[in-house]
């Protein structure tokens, strides 16, 4: 599909075209771009008007100024997605002073932004962002901070000199998003002037070879997130300034020289139960004091690990045991059953036990299991979120309404969830103040169930009225809702204000 033109003109070859079409923007710049894909995809990168040589813009004005980059762009009446920022598509085009990529990107080629010095500021790269080729932004002197958001980049340059973020002198932080789950191999290799507190995102499952390596500014604790596994070579080798590693629950190996040469680390600590398998090296030129701390309950298998038991200061200042404790949310509504003390690592079954009247909804770290099991380590403490029993959640408009201590309660018909006519719009549920009771008078056998809420929400009464009519004596003063559901899947709720005067001591 491109334009494929040389013309030899007095012995001189001009320019080899890059481009399928062109579009001018209202940045006041033009854009080249390429067909990726003619069939339904409909796709396009953006490139450089020229094919060949350093100067991929020879004979066409560069972009200046903010380089946005569109999300869709039109040609003969076909829109395209742009998906791809092609090889050296800007390299060298200095007057670009800042880049915005559109989250349909999803590959930024090599020496895409080479040397663009005055790029300034902050950069951000997408959630969909699988490859970023080698030296994409080499020479960015200008960039000072890095958000990456790409949740699974499979490539990031490849070897230390080609890093994508090489020689970005400017650069000093760089905040992950929360979904990132890869930082690949070679990612932020040898960029000494990262200075920030580590804080890899909870969600990363996966850090490549040499990732951080070289970094020495980078400090604090670093806490490897739990969803990790396996931390590849040399992944933090030379990070001189971590003074802390704390390794989760779930990693099994530790490859060579992932931490080599950390000179800073004071201590490690390990939570996982079954000590992982350490790769030669993986923790050499510490220095000789730093303490390994394990859990209490696998300190024998450390010592006999082959990759483990050659480390100096190997202990434990975890507790063999641990106080497991859980509790629900309103003391009055029940309990949880199984908490206690127990070994670390120990699997116990936590029980919510509902009084009468209450339910359980859920747990507050979003588990809804009951019973559920879990297992004790380093989170001893839950909560069990209770409601009342039978609350109506949701009450739809009808008629009129009035509103009591920020409860909408139900003054006229209403209908639960669907809208429908009343069993019988002759027949009223009616409170009968001399009686003292509320009087249904429908068939017993049309109404499958009759429920009574207070204005806390709360059931109070659930069955089917006798002889007619509901006996309210025993109720304290206060707001009632009846809500009567029959046999046509039809219900009707009421509203009453009931009087302790009325029934008398």
């Amino acid at each position: 599909m491109k334009r494929l033109l040389i013309i030899l003109l007095l012995g001189i070859a001009l320019p080899l075209w890059a481009f399928d079409f062109e579009s001018q923007r209202d940045e006041g710049y033009t854009l080249y771009f390429n067909i990726l894909d003619d069939d339904e995809d409909n796709v396009v990168e953006v490139t450089s008007p020229v094919a060949t040589g350093n100067n991929r813009w020879q004979g066409h004005r560069a972009p200046w100024g903010e380089l946005v980059i569109p999300a869709t762009v039109e040609h003969d009446g076909v829109t395209y997605s742009v998906v791809a920022i092609a090889d050296r598509a800007f390299s060298g085009c200095d007057e670009i002073t800042s880049v915005t990529l559109p989250p349909s990107v999803t590959e930024i080629g090599a020496f895409a932004f080479y040397q663009c010095k005055g790029i300034q500021g902050e950069l951000t790269i997408g959630e969909d962002v699988v490859r970023i080729g080698r030296s994409a932004f080499f020479g960015c002197s200008g960039i000072t901070v890095l958000h990456f958001n790409a949740v699974k980049c499979e490539n990031m340059g490849g070897t230390r000199s080609t890093t994508a973020f090489g020689n970005c002198r400017s650069l000093t932080r760089i905040t992950f998003g929360s979904g990132v789950t890869r930082i690949p191999d070679y990612a932020f290799v040898g960029m000494e002037e990262l200075d920030f507190e580590w804080n890899l995102p909870e969600s990363l499952n996966y850090v490549g070879e040499y990732a951080f390596a070289y970094c020495n500014k980078i400090k604090g604790a670093l806490v490897i997130p739990a969803s990790v596994r396996q931390i590849a070579s040399n992944a933090f080798a030379q990070c001189h300034s971590i003074t802390e590693i704390q390794l989760p629950v779930r990693i099994e190996q530790v490859d060579q020289r992932a931490f080599y040469q950390c000179i800073g680390v004071r201590e490690v600590n390990v939570k996982a139960l079954t000590p992982p398998i350490l790769g030669n090296e993986a923790f050499a030129g510490f220095k000789s004091n730093v303490v390994y701390n394990v859990p209490c309950i696998s300190i024998d298998r450390y010592k006999e690990s082959a990759y483990w038991k050659r480390l100096r200061n190997l202990r434990t200042t975890y507790p063999c045991k641990l106080d497991l404790t859980a509790r629900v949310s309103d003391p009055v509504s029940g309990m949880v059953a199984g908490t206690g003390s127990y070994n670390v690592g120990e699997a116990v079954k936590l029980t919510v036990i509902c009084n009468a009247g209450y339910g359980f909804r859920g747990w507050s770290d979003g588990n809804t299991e009951n019973p559920r099991t879990v297992v004790v380590n380093d989170t001893t403490s839950y909560l069990a979120l209770m409601q009342p029993a039978g609350i109506i959640h949701e009450v739809q408009y009808v008629h009129d309404t009035t509103y009591m201590e920020g409860k909408e309660i139900v003054t006229e018909y209403y209908e639960v969830n669907d809208v429908a006519e009343p069993i019988d719009s002759q027949k009223e549920i009616v409170y009968n103040k001399s009686k003292r009771r509320i009087e249904v008078p429908y068939e017993k056998s049309d109404i499958m169930s009759v429920a009574i809420y207070n204005d806390a929400g709360q059931c109070v009464f659930t069955g089917l009225p006798r002889n007619g009519h509901i006996n309210m004596r025993r109720f304290p003063t206060g707001s009632y809702v009846v809500r009567v559901s029959s046999i046509y899947e039809e219900t009707i709720v009421r509203f009453f204000h009931v009087r302790k005067k009325l029934f008398g001591n």
